[in-house]
């Protein structure tokens, strides 16, 4: 019981730090795009010697930048309005497609994501980001397998692109092969307390609180320790000491 109330207690914790880790493994994907100035959604001038614009693009244009203003103020249900309209005009919209996959699995709507990211891809097989999405996403969605398979297809194309080896690093942590998930980290950036870090928060995720302990607490070790997990180290200890079975007062 006592462990159970503990890994609740440290999940919490977790979820409420700013970044889950010191590097760019847990950073979460552009979940909520920037709102664009006033600046950016204005028609466009017309072109050389007075040429009309291409007004089927610019009603695109002013569509797509309208739903990322909804999506930064959270409105999802808007956004997603906006982006059907973008398809209505242009079916194979790669930025519909892939921003409607994002709603979805903000929404729980597993199915309509699936679509909307299969239908990004078959457009624009070679764009990492959205691949990078899709990979990620089925890790969160705890299908590890596939989620290497995604990773695997883009680091044949693009081995330097440092989102995949952060993907690849969680889903071998998950696996308990920690040696390559500290070379995979590592390859994305990650300085070596940070990929412990991840390593450890991987793991305190999935309930192995006892091993999330070890890696955290070396992460979080020195100066040049991960700050995130010294913060989540901290969060660990005194969660212990709060489930720990209080002494009886004297009398």
């Amino acid at each position: 019981m006592r462990n159970t109330l503990l890994q609740l207690v440290l999940l919490s914790a977790v979820f409420v730090l700013p970044a889950i880790s010191g590097c760019s493994s847990w950073r979460p994907w552009q979940a909520y795009p920037e709102s664009k100035s006033k600046a950016s959604i204005a028609p466009k001038p017309l072109g050389i010697f007075g040429a009309k614009p291409d007004t089927r693009q610019a009603q695109i244009d002013l569509l797509i930048a309208s739903a990322e203003q909804a999506e930064a103020k959270r409105e999802d249900p808007e956004a997603m309005k906006k982006y059907q309209e973008v398809l209505a005009m242009d079916r194979k919209n790669t930025t519909a497609h892939h921003r409607l996959a994002l709603i979805s699995i903000r929404l729980s709507a597993s199915e309509q994501a699936k679509k909307h990211f299969e239908a990004a891809l078959e457009v624009s097989p070679s764009d990492d980001s959205i691949l990078a999405d899709y990979a990620y996403w089925h890790y969160l969605s705890g299908r590890n397998q596939d989620a290497m398979h995604w990773v695997d297809q883009g680091l044949k194309k693009s081995p330097h692109f440092q989102r995949y080896h952060n993907i690849k690093g969680l889903a071998q942590a998950r696996q308990r092969q920690f040696e390559p998930a500290v070379a995979s980290f590592l390859a994305s950036g990650c300085n070596q307390q940070e990929a412990w870090a991840n390593i450890g928060h991987v793991l305190l995720l999935d309930g192995d609180v006892q091993s999330a302990e070890y890696w955290i607490g070396h992460a979080a070790q020195s100066d040049q320790g991960s700050q995130v997990a010294k913060k989540t180290h901290k969060v660990i200890q005194a969660s212990y000491e709060s489930t720990q079975p209080q002494a009886p007062i004297a009398r």
